[in-house]
C-alpha cells in the first residue's frame, strides 16, 4: 500500500458514511428502533421493527422454545411495557452504525451482533438492577454514552450482557492450594485440580484468568502423605494450558490464562522456560501467558555481581508468600542465614535468565510484588499475590477468595474533543463508575469464590483508550516533556473524578462491606502513597489542580468500590471505538488484525489528525522506550491498580537495554509491565514510518481529495497491491 492510499483510508475511517446519517429516520410509533444505516441494507430489508419482536425473532437462539437471551424480558417486565428507551434510541443522533469502519463492523460481527442490537442489550442489560423509577432513564444515559463512543464496556460485557448467563467480568485472579483435592472444610476450588476446574468454568463464560501457583511445592520435594516426590508446578501448568485450549471463552474467543510464580520458588528457573520451542514438550506450555512476581530484593541484588539468590520451599515457609517490603526482606534473610534454602544461584544469573527468556519468548512478563502491595488500598484485608492476564489488575486473593474485576474504558479522543472537555470527562466518568458498579450486581458468577470476593470488595477498573490519538489531536509529541505534563494533568482529573464518583455512589448505595480499615477509610488516596524519588517527591511532581482535601474528607465517609482505576489493553474495544489502543502508539501505522472471524486491515486513526505535523507520527518500535516507561510512571501515581504497559524491542535491542528498561520501571514506581514485543523481519519491512514521514512533509490530508493522474496498471504477480486482477 502506498502512502496516499494509507492516508486516504485513515481519512475514510474518520469521515466516511457521515452522509448516511440522514437515512436513519425513525418511523412513528411505540417501541420502534433503528437498525444500522444502508451499509447493513443487504442483511436487513426492513430497517424499522418493534424491538422486542425483532430481537426474539432474528437475534435470539431458541432452545426448547426459550430464547437464550433475556432482553425481551427486560422490555416486558423489568422495563415499562411501553419502554421509551426504544423511541429514544430511534431518535439518537449519533448511532455507531452511521460511522462504522470495516474493523468495527468485523469485530462486532464476530460476536454475531449488529451494532444497535449490541447497544440495546448493553444499556438495558447493565441497568437491570437499577430502581424501577430510574431504570429507563439510566439505560438511556448508558445508551447515549455507548452510541457516542465516549465509553465502551469490556469484551465480556459486550458478549454477555442481557443473556441468561451474563458473565460480564473481564478478569479473575485465583490461587492454587498445595493439595490435589481440597481439604475438609476448605472451598472446593482450594486445590490444584479445584483451581483448574475453576479455570474451566471462568473461561467458559469469557473470563480471562491469572493464577497464583506459588503455594505449590517445588519439584522433587517430599510428599508426606504418600512418601512420594512432588512433580512441581510445571506439569500442572501444562494441564491448565490444555484446559484453556479446550474451554474457549463462550465460543467467541480463545481461553486465556496467565500463571504467576514468585522469583524465590524452587521451580522459577524452569517456569521461565515454559514458552520455549526447544526442550521436552511435556515441560512446555505454549498457550498460556506466564508472568514473574518479582520482589525488589532480586533487582537490588542483581546489581552486585557477587550477591546470591536463594530459593525456598513454599510448603515449609509459606510466610514468604504473604510478606512484602521490609517484612519480606527480614524473613528472607533470616532463612538465608539459617541455611534453610533449597539451593542458591548468583542473583545476576537469575535476572539474566529471566530477561533472556522474556526476550526470546516474550515471557514471563515482569511484575513487581512490593510496589503492588505497598500501594494496595486493601492492605487490611489481605495480600496481592499476583496480577491478571493483562497485568493491570492488582487485587487480594486467597484460598477462599478469587478476585474479580469489571472493566470499561473512556475514549479520550472522543471525550476530550468536547467543547468543555473536563466537564464532559467528569460526566462520562460518573456514568462509567455507576455502570461498572452495576455490573457487579447483574453479573453471573461461575464460582462461589469469585462471587464472595466481588460482593465483599466491589472492585472496578476504569481505564482509557485513544490516548495516543488524543496527544496527536493536541499536537503533542509522544517523546516530549509536554507529553508528561499533559498526562499528569489528565490523570489527576481522571483520578479525582473517578474517586469522587465512587464516593458519591456510596452515599446512594452504601460503602463496600470491607471498607472499614482500608486506606480509603483513613483518607489515604493513590497520590498520597505514590513512590517517592530521591528528592522526596513523586516522579514528575506538578502543582495540584483540584481540591484533594475536600475529596479526602468525602472519601473517609465511604467508597462504593475498593478499587476504581485500571488501564486495560483495549485491543478489541478500541477497534469498535475506532481509536488507538490503550496508552501507546501503534506498533505499525498500518497492519492486519486477526480474530475468530478472519483478518482485516487496521489503519492507525491518529493519522487523520496529523496534517503537516508529520513528526507526531510514531510507531512503538521507534519510540524511546524510556518515554513509554516515564509516561506510565506519571499515570501510575494517580491509579490505585495498574496498567497494561507494553515495551517494544526493535531489531538491535540488547540485554543491556532490557536491564535498563525493567530496572527503571521498578525505580519509577510501575507496578507491572506487560508484553515485550520483539520486532520481526516482517514488521520491520511493513513499517510505514519512513515513507509516511517523508511524504507527509509534502502532502497533507486535505490534498488527498485533489485529482491525480493514475499510473497505468501493469500485471505483476509479486505485487501485493496490484489491482489489475481484482
Amino acid at each position: 500500500m502506498n502512502v496516499a492510499k494509507l492516508l486516504a483510508n485513515a481519512k475514510k475511517n474518520k469521515d466516511a458514511l457521515k452522509s448516511r446519517e440522514s437515512t436513519i429516520k425513525p418511523k412513528p410509533g411505540k417501541n420502534n428502533y433503528v437498525l444500522l444505516g444502508d451499509w447493513n441494507q443487504e442483511r436487513n430489508e426492513e430497517f424499522y421493527k418493534p424491538f422486542s419482536q425483532h430481537f426474539i425473532k432474528d437475534y435470539s437462539k431458541v432452545t426448547d422454545g426459550k430464547p437464550e437471551t433475556t432482553v425481551h424480558v427486560c422490555m416486558s417486565k423489568t422495563f415499562d411495557e411501553d419502554c421509551p428507551i426504544c423511541d429514544a434510541i430511534a431518535e439518537a443522533g449519533r448511532l455507531i452504525g452511521a460511522n462504522a469502519t470495516d474493523e468495527q463492523i468485523k469485530t462486532l460481527e464476530d460476536a454475531k451482533a449488529s451494532t444497535v442490537y449490541l447497544l440495546n442489550v448493553l444499556a438495558m442489560g447493565v441497568a437491570l438492577k437499577e430502581k424501577p423509577e430510574i431504570r429507563t432513564s439510566v439505560a438511556l444515559a448508558y445508551y447515549e454514552l455507548y452510541s457516542k463512543l465516549e465509553y465502551v464496556s469490556s469484551t465480556p460485557t459486550l458478549f454477555n450482557a442481557g443473556t441468561l448467563h451474563p458473565q460480564l467480568s473481564s478478569c479473575y485472579l485465583n490461587q492454587v492450594s498445595d493439595t490435589i483435592a481440597a481439604d475438609e472444610g476448605d472451598n472446593r476450588f482450594a486445590s490444584i485440580f479445584g483451581a483448574i476446574e475453576e479455570t474451566a468454568l471462568l473461561s467458559k463464560f469469557a473470563g480471562g484468568i491469572g493464577t497464583d501457583w506459588t503455594p505449590v511445592r517445588g519439584e522433587n520435594e517430599l510428599i508426606f502423605g504418600t512418601n512420594g516426590i512432588s512433580s512441581g508446578v510445571v506439569p500442572y501448568i501444562k494441564v491448565q494450558n490444555n484446559t484453556a485450549v479446550a474451554v474457549n471463552q463462550g465460543g467467541k474467543r480463545k481461553g486465556s490464562v496467565a500463571p504467576y510464580l514468585e522469583a524465590w520458588h524452587p521451580d522459577f528457573m524452569a517456569f521461565c522456560e515454559l514458552k520455549r520451542e526447544s526442550g521436552d514438550d511435556r515441560r512446555r506450555a505454549h498457550d498460556v501467558f506466564p508472568a514473574a512476581w518479582v520482589p525488589d530484593l532480586l533487582i537490588e541484588r542483581k546489581e552486585d555481581p557477587n550477591a546470591m539468590w536463594s530459593f525456598f520451599s513454599p510448603k515449609r515457609f509459606p510466610e514468604l508468600h504473604e510478606l512484602y517490603g521490609e517484612d519480606f526482606v527480614k524473613r528472607y534473610e533470616e532463612l538465608e542465614a539459617a541455611g534453610e534454602y533449597d539451593f542458591q544461584l548468583p542473583a545476576i544469573q537469575v535476572w539474566r535468565h529471566l530477561l533472556t527468556n522474556l526476550f526470546e519468548t516474550g515471557h514471563p512478563w515482569i511484575t513487581y510484588k512490593d510496589e503492588c502491595n505497598r500501594r494496595n488500598p486493601q492492605q487490611h484485608a489481605g495480600v496481592i499475590h499476583h496480577s491478571n492476564l493483562c497485568t493491570e489488575i492488582t487485587l487480594n486473593t486467597s484460598k477462599d477468595e478469587t478476585a474479580v474485576c469489571n472493566l470499561g474504558s473512556i475514549n479520550l479522543s472522543q471525550v476530550m474533543s468536547a467543547p468543555n472537555p473536563l466537564e464532559r470527562l467528569r460526566e462520562v466518568i460518573r456514568l462509567a463508575i455507576r455502570n461498572l458498579d452495576s455490573v457487579i450486581d447483574v453479573n453471573y458468577y461461575p464460582s462461589d469464590r469469585a462471587s464472595n470476593s466481588n460482593f465483599k470488595h466491589r472492585p472496578i477498573g476504569l481505564g482509557v483508550m485513544g490516548y495516543y490519538e488524543w496527544l496527536v489531536k493536541q499536537g503533542v509529541d509522544f517523546e516530549s516533556e509536554e507529553h508528561l505534563k499533559q498526562a499528569d494533568a489528565l490523570f489527576e482529573a481522571i483520578s479525582y473524578f473517578a474517586i469522587e464518583a465512587s464516593a458519591d455512589l456510596a452515599q446512594e448505595r452504601g460503602s463496600y462491606p470491607s471498607f472499614e480499615g482500608s486506606n480509603w477509610s483513613k483518607g489515604i488516596l493513590p497520590i498520597d502513597n505514590a513512590k517517592l524519588m530521591e528528592d522526596g517527591k513523586p516522579f514528575f511532581d506538578q502543582p495540584r489542580r483540584f481540591d484533594w482535601e475536600a475529596l479526602r474528607e468525602k472519601v473517609k465517609k465511604g467508597m462504593r468500590n475498593s478499587n476504581v482505576m485500571a488501564i486495560a489493553p483495549t485491543a478489541t474495544i478500541s477497534n469498535i471505538a475506532g481509536t488507538t489502543q490503550c496508552t501507546e502508539p501503534p506498533f505499525l501505522l498500518e497492519y492486519f488484525k486477526s480474530n475468530l472471524g478472519g483478518t482485516y486491515q487496521v489503519v492507525d486513526p491518529a493519522i487523520a489528525h496529523v496534517g503537516d505535523k508529520y513528526h507526531l507520527l510514531k510507531e512503538s518500535y521507534y519510540v524511546d522506550q524510556l518515554y513509554i516507561i516515564k509516561a506510565a510512571a506519571v499515570r501510575q501515581k494517580w491509579i490505585d491498580q495498574s496498567q497494561s504497559t507494553n515495551l517494544f524491542a526493535k531489531q538491535g535491542t540488547t540485554g543491556r537495554d532490557l536491564d535498563l528498561w525493567y530496572t527503571t520501571a521498578k525505580k519509577l514506581g510501575l507496578k507491572t509491565t506487560y508484553y515485550l514485543r520483539n520486532q520481526s523481519d516482517a514488521e520491520k519491512s511493513a513499517s510505514m514510518r519512513t515513507k509516511v514521514i517523508a511524504e507527509l512533509a509534502n502532502a497533507a490530508l486535505g490534498k488527498l481529495s485533489e485529482p491525480t493522474e493514475s499510473a497505468p496498471k501493469m500485471c505483476s504477480i509479486l505485487d501485493p497491491d496490484c489491482e489489475s486482477c481484482q
